[in-house]
């Protein structure tokens, strides 16, 4: 076992070790990121009189590792101006060692109107960072980090993105809101750094596609509640030369249902195509969450565990269906020690269809709340005619 697999293996231990105090460390990190907790140096705040509140987080939220990057840092500066229109800015800077190679995103954002009824919130950022590809659907860089050094792969390709957004939303009544978003994108997939103790595959992308792309995108949205969503995409050439040039749509339907104490059922169905394809990069095709660690957002339900990363990426049309029962008494948990423990188990299956997906589906039962923290999964799956798995995942708890 190599010094960095060793320091790795340790780290990780206490992580696992001391994930029960998680509770006490308040995120900043996006809904849709992947949530092991940070746990080798707490944030620092700084509370004012004069209704300001700066905070730091972590210097290294892990020993971070990527192939493109190597080794590096990052940490999260920030200010939050507590007055009725809450007012907040935001820098994450990063360092990579091996590359020397300084990054840094800022954000500010606001409400321009605030009210009970009717609220404007804007959100503006720009910057020069390395991005996975398959964003939003981010997966937690010390899971990935680790999953590089021990087992010598990069399932992840990563793009440097130099970038600016702005986007604003429109809230009407408590549960009716608007987005719309502008924002240029300049694209590059870099070369692997020389490792000589790993072979990481190539970060290209894949199929006949240029290492560099230039977007300009503009974003509609409506949103009522958690339940629906309609979302549409447009690329438009020719912007600060821009290559993209397609429309996309998607449709989200989720709903939540309780009954009798803890039980629940949560599904969800999320339907996309892209009406217009003239270009579309590989950085925008379709990217399924997907992959070796679990997902905090909507929360587990809507992330599937066997399919490959980009493999079946589309820029044609896809559907998704994901369902999951929770039980508070099924089999273990009628148990006196699970129930004691207030353990939960749950029953779930994933569905995708692609041109070139038909079906692909996947089956499991977890066990939830682990010491409070932990969900044990075991998944089995099917495509083609063929079983995929059993697998085992340990993964944080779904609510």
């Amino acid at each position: 076992m190599t010094p960095i697999k060793l320091f790795y293996l340790i780290t990780t231990y206490i992580l696992l070790s001391q994930v029960s105090i998680a509770n006490t460390i308040y995120f900043y990190e996006s809904e849709k990121t992947d949530s092991f907790p940070q746990l080798l140096l707490d944030s620092i705040y700084i509370k004012s009189n004069l209704r300001f509140k700066l905070f730091l987080e972590p210097i290294s939220e892990m020993p971070l590792f990527n192939p493109i990057d190597g080794f590096l840092v990052q940490t999260k500066l920030g200010i939050n101006f507590n007055n009725n229109k809450k007012y907040s800015v935001l820098i994450r800077p990063r360092y990579a060692f091996n590359r020397k190679k300084l990054y840094a995103e800022g954000e500010m954002s606001g409400f321009f109107h605030k009210g009970k009824a009717y609220s404007t919130f804007f959100n503006f950022s720009v910057g020069n960072f390395l991005n996975q590809l398959n964003e939003p659907f981010r997966k937690n860089e010390q899971i990935i980090g680790l999953i590089n050094v021990t087992e010598a792969k990069n399932p992840l390709l990563f793009v440097e993105n130099k970038f600016w957004k702005f986007q604003i939303t429109q809230s009407v009544l408590s549960n009716i809101s608007f987005l719309t978003s502008t924002e240029h994108l300049n694209r590059t997939y870099l070369d692997n750094f020389s490792f000589t103790r790993f072979n990481f595959s190539s970060n290209q992308p894949l199929g006949q596609f240029n290492i560099n792309d230039i977007s300009f995108i503009q974003t509609l949205a409506f949103y009522y509640s958690t339940y629906f969503s309609i979302t549409y995409k447009k690329g438009i050439k020719g912007f600060r030369k821009s290559e993209s040039d397609f429309d996309f749509i998607q449709l989200n339907i989720s709903n939540s249902i309780k009954w009798e104490n803890k039980n629940r059922f949560d599904f969800s169905f999320i339907s996309g195509r892209f009406l217009r394809n003239n270009y579309i990069h590989f950085n925008n095709f379709y990217h399924f969450p997907t992959g070796k660690t679990l997902k905090a957002y909507n929360p587990v339900i809507s992330t599937f565990r066997l399919l490959d990363y980009y493999k079946f990426s589309t820029n044609n049309y896809f559907h998704r269906f994901h369902v999951q029962t929770q039980f508070d008494q099924f089999l273990l948990s009628r148990l006196a020690f699970f129930k004691k423990r207030k353990i939960l188990e749950n029953l779930f299956i994933n569905i995708a269809f692609t041109e070139s997906l038909n079906p692909f589906i996947e089956v499991g039962y977890a066990i939830d709340q682990l010491f409070k923290t932990f969900r044990l999964e075991i998944v089995t799956g099917r495509f083609e005619g063929k079983w995929l798995g059993p697998r085992i995942i340990l993964g944080p708890v779904s609510f």
